[in-house]
């Protein structure tokens, strides 16, 4: 499962609410025509809060895109597939837009009885520690962390999200230029299992673990909306 997601940040001068409504009511109905698509949803930061002991990273984003397909080559055609009309619609509600396209590994999913529940959602952007080979973080988080992980009380779902290219400006660029590894996402059934998570012993295990691999982790929660796709799709 291929993800293409868009690190958003508004237009200056924007507000929050603009941006939002910008973006579900206008770009969304042009996202959501892209051929071979599984999924669109559309995620706004809400609380930008550094829930982890590691340091917050140098990227600061509004919201973030993301677009589901089966394999590489079904999204670089459903990306032709607008002709450009997504990318020309950018400039009307963002000032910057990265992209960084996951292999997305679903850890545990979130079980069946709160789907379509308005759940508690965060994410993280993940940076791998100096000196740590794309390699050697890809096996301590995708194994060992994730081995770690399942112990920890709260939660009710987790997907870890590799990243495997990085586009600015609509060119490939290097680790260098946007030194993102992974994204975290885990789903909460309410306020009360989220703290009950932090606060876990076995929470603090994990974290001091993921100081062995990692750089730099930046946490956010998230307003998440599906967006409808079209009866063809």
């Amino acid at each position: 499962m291929i993800s293409r997601c868009g690190l958003l940040k508004k237009k200056a001068g924007m507000s929050t609410e603009e941006f939002r409504d910008f973006w579900f009511n206008v770009h969304g109905p042009i996202a959501c025509h892209m051929k071979n698509m599984r999924h669109y949803q559309q995620h706004l930061v809400i609380d930008r809060e550094q829930r982890h002991k590691l340091a917050r990273g140098p990227f600061e984003i509004d919201a973030y895109s993301e677009l589901i397909f089966d394999d590489i080559h079904d999204m670089e055609e459903g990306v032709a597939s607008l002709n450009g009309a997504g990318a020309d619609d950018l400039p009307n509600f963002v000032d910057d837009c990265k992209l960084v396209i996951f292999v997305k590994k679903i850890d545990t999913r979130v079980p069946e009885e709160f789907k379509g529940q308005k759940l508690i959602k965060r994410m993280s952007l993940l940076s791998r520690a100096d000196g740590m080979s794309a390699e050697q973080f890809q096996q301590e988080w995708w194994e060992t962390y994730s081995a770690l992980l399942k112990k920890v009380p709260g939660y009710l779902g987790y997907a870890q999200n590799l990243v495997i290219d990085r586009i600015i400006d609509g060119k490939h660029v290097p680790y260098g230029q946007l030194p993102i590894d992974g994204m975290v996402e885990f789903w909460f059934k309410d306020m009360d299992s989220f703290n009950q998570f932090y606060a876990s012993e076995e929470f603090a295990k994990t974290s001091e673990h993921g100081k062995t691999f990692l750089g730099n982790v930046t946490t956010y929660l998230m307003e998440t909306a599906d967006y409808p796709m079209p009866a063809d799709q």
